[in-house]
């Protein structure tokens, strides 16, 4: 099983990996100092091919359904980003999301943006990743979210169904902030998962 945040660009901005790395680690590691965690941060990533040829410097991040990017976190873990190109579901999907939620009708000119660009990427973690993976990938997600002018949507367990679709940006303010969760799961895991990183302190940031 997996839980991911799905990334809807407003602009075909190329996205090199590098920038990715620098924005998410940066909001990761100022997340950290905040909890007065001190903890080693170093990412890397790599390109993922059907056949599974790997390129171990991706400049950009994946445009191609048949790669996938993934982003390493301390040799501890990994993210793992798809793209998705749109089909006529998902045009549908959308439609019908503006019609029921309310998030969703006030984010009506992003969204048509985003269908006019055309896809979205999944920002993926698997079960069972360790503490610092669980609580990174979101600032992941973010980080490509800002750097596109995009919005966030996430209805797997991810985070609080209720705030999405959102703006990259506001959700940032919303991320791990325990007293703005209204989902009893997601904030029990955030809480196990802080602790764990509190109790190890390990590495500098």
């Amino acid at each position: 099983m997996s839980t991911s945040f799905e990334v809807f660009p407003t602009s075909k901005k190329e996205l090199k990996c590098d920038e990715i790395i620098e924005y998410s680690a940066k909001l990761f590691r100022d997340f950290l100092k905040r909890k007065n965690i001190s903890y080693k941060i170093d990412i890397t990533a790599r390109e993922v091919t059907a056949d599974n040829k790997v390129s171990k410097r991706p400049l950009s991040l994946v445009k191609n359904e048949n790669c996938h990017t993934v982003f390493n976190l301390n040799e501890e873990g990994e993210v793992y980003v798809f793209y998705h190109k749109f089909t006529e579901l998902d045009k549908t999907f959308w439609y019908e999301e503006m019609q029921r939620n309310k998030n969703a009708q006030c984010m009506q000119e992003r969204i048509v943006a985003n269908l006019d660009v055309g896809y979205s990427w999944d920002v993926k973690r698997t079960m069972g990743q360790p503490a610092i993976v669980s609580l990174y990938y979101g600032y992941l997600a973010i980080a490509i979210a800002g750097l596109t002018d995009g919005i966030i949507y996430s209805d797997d367990g991810a985070w609080d169904y209720s705030i999405f679709p959102i703006d990259g940006i506001a959700f940032e303010m919303k991320y791990l902030n325990c007293e703005k969760i209204s989902d009893t799961m997601v904030k029990s895991n955030v809480n196990k998962w802080l602790g764990v990183l509190k109790n190890s302190n390990v590495g500098i940031n």
